[in-house]
């Protein structure tokens, strides 16, 4: 899965830029997920409070802060991302090289343009590569690969995220936002209510319950046979 997000003031260039940008979505082998914003700031919040995005579509010209300036605090944050420029002119090329963008498109945005573009972007951003995933903790923030994560627990309100080298991450976030975080990435079950797991590091199955490690998951009460179901189709769809 591939996060990207556009910011546009102007409604109109908002609409076209994210119709085409669909329409590119529609032809990876991979989840293209978009997320719109009209202020610099909301999109700034977002970041902070959800992590960065992997693509960046930043309008150069806005009233509150430009998207060269936009692109600057997101380096300054070090973001490893790429940026691509909506422009009406080709004057900002200097700019968008101080920031390491990957390149520009100019308003009214060519369908053929984007297709381009994009099509070089995205294929060094391959959905292998799985992006790290923004996890809140109780001091703030963490970033993690996909990978890593064995599974997330939940009792009496308090959750952890347990990792593949042995730390527990405790976080405020709800399994409900965990299971829409992990939309996307078939390896993630959640067997029981107190639990969602990472199906690569389960070994076992046995009575009525996972086993990943030296720990036993339960499995919910008669909902043995759809695990062993999708769980059997996830193994050899692989």
């Amino acid at each position: 899965m591939i996060r990207a997000a556009i910011l546009d003031d102007r409604p109109a260039d908002m609409a076209d830029i994210l119709g085409i940008a669909r329409k590119f979505a529609a032809t990876l082998p991979y989840p293209l997920v978009l997320e719109t914003f009209s202020s610099p700031y909301d999109l700034l919040e977002a970041v902070e409070e959800k992590g960065g995005f992997d693509v960046y579509f930043l309008d150069v010209i806005m009233p509150l802060m430009t998207g060269i300036e936009v692109a600057e605090r997101l380096r300054r944050r070090g973001e490893r991302c790429e940026i691509v420029f909506l422009t009406t002119s080709r004057e900002y090329g200097v700019d968008a090289f101080d920031v390491r963008a990957a390149g520009y498109l100019v308003k009214p945005v060519s369908e053929q343009r984007f297709f381009e573009l994009c099509g070089r972007i995205f294929a060094g951003l391959s959905a292998g590569d799985r992006p790290p995933l923004f996890i809140r903790t109780n001091g703030g923030g963490r970033r993690v690969s996909v990978g890593e994560i064995v599974m997330i627990e939940s009792f009496n309100h308090i959750r952890e995220v347990r990792l593949e080298n042995g730390q527990s991450v405790p976080t405020p976030m709800t399994l409900a936002e965990f299971a829409k975080l992990l939309k996307g990435y078939p390896e993630f079950y959640s067997p029981h209510r107190s639990y969602i797991v990472n199906l690569d590091y389960v070994f076992g199955i046995q009575n009525n319950a996972l086993l990943i490690g030296g720990t036993s998951i339960p499995i919910a009460k008669n909902a043995g046979k759809k695990f062993r179901e999708y769980y059997m189709k996830y193994c050899f769809g692989k």
